[in-house]
């Protein structure tokens, strides 16, 4: 897999990617679809910024997922601190894709001030708390019956790498 820093020809897949979670799980508390419009308005955090990183993984020319790492809270306290996402296409699912385009979210924020990073996960997501462990990431906390969706109370677990 080939991994990159996401560009703006990227966005469209991303968006697309992106927009499969909203509508189809829980692991994404948005409810209502992106429009291009507004993913280019959340990709413009990714501009000049050593700490809020978008990487892409391609495979034969297709886009398998992305993960990222943004702002963990917005009080100037909490800088030290990120939250990281990874989405993968739900075609490349299970082959290692994330785990990969993590090793390297993580290896490019070594280097950098952050000290902390934070993965909040919908409960249950099985392999998405199976990939965190596998990274080191460990369990700290959950905010139970923090989302509504789908006409259903979700819990979030939260996750923390001390880098």
């Amino acid at each position: 897999m080939e991994i990159s820093l996401a560009k703006n020809k990227d966005l469209n897949r991303i968006n697309d990617i992106y927009n499969y979670y909203i509508s189809n799980t829980a692991y994404t508390f948005d409810i209502n679809q992106r429009t291009i419009a507004e993913r280019k308005e959340w990709f413009y955090q990714f501009k000049n910024s050593e700490t809020s990183i978008c990487l892409v993984g391609y495979e034969n020319k297709e886009l398998v997922g992305f993960v990222c790492s943004t702002k963990f809270r917005e009080k100037e306290a909490y800088n030290q601190s990120l939250e990281t996402s990874v989405y993968i296409s739900d075609k490349f699912k299970g082959r290692g894709f994330g785990k990969k385009l993590m090793l390297e979210l993580i290896a490019k924020l070594k280097s950098t001030n952050i000290k902390n990073l934070y993965a909040l996960i919908t409960y249950p997501n099985k392999s998405s708390i199976n990939l965190h462990k596998t990274l080191n990431f460990t369990k700290v906390g959950t905010l139970n019956n923090v989302g509504y969706k789908f006409k259903k109370y979700w819990s979030v677990h939260i996750y923390e790498l001390k880098l």
